[in-house]
């Protein structure tokens, strides 16, 4: 019993561990960033940058996708992180990190992704740039690694058939 209930103690922080970050903020009243949504104000990252003793500061969002490699569906743990910042791999293990604005995407090497292998995400596709190692979240979906903007393009962006139902009941644009 100790064994399995340290293996589900580890599953379950390793996505924070490998973050590195002594503090997290999100929106009132959720249960913070790995169980609940909680959307913020992209000013706030500037905010808590400004306080006494924060060294850096770094947006960052989590999702869970599904695709499709080489006919296998699987689930990601998708992670939106700002380059540059705090929230993206710590260490590319093969390849190299995030060096587009759009499109790029650092895998763990559990999703037996490669780099220059491509994967679609929602409606658009991106590009292995690089790998890393042991990341991923508590339920043992490997993680991968693209762009806050791309990442919160993916939280929005409705699936083309829902976004064709969407524009005949006239509640989004068609070009949406």
């Amino acid at each position: 019993m100790i064994g399995i209930y340290r293996g589900i103690v580890v599953e379950a922080l390793t996505i924070v561990q490998k973050q590195s970050a002594d503090v997290w903020v999100v929106e009132s009243g959720t249960l913070g960033p790995f169980a609940e949504a909680s959307r913020i104000p992209g000013d706030t990252r500037e905010a808590v940058a400004r306080l006494a003793a924060v060294t850096a500061a770094g947006g960052v969002t989590y999702q869970t996708a599904e695709t499709e490699v080489g006919g296998r569906k699987f689930r990601l743990y998708v992670i939106g992180y700002e380059p540059g910042r705090l929230g993206g791999p710590l260490r590319i293990a093969e390849g190299r990190g995030i060096g587009a604005s759009h499109f790029e995407l650092v895998a763990d090497r559990k999703t037996g992704l490669l780099p220059s292998d491509t994967i679609r995400l929602g409606r658009n596709r991106f590009t292995v740039v690089g790998l890393v190692e042991g990341a991923m979240n508590a339920g043992g979906d490997p993680a991968v690694y693209i762009t806050l903007a791309d990442a919160m393009a993916l939280q929005t962006e409705l699936d083309p058939a829902a976004q064709r139902v969407q524009a005949a009941r006239g509640t989004v644009s068609a070009g949406v």
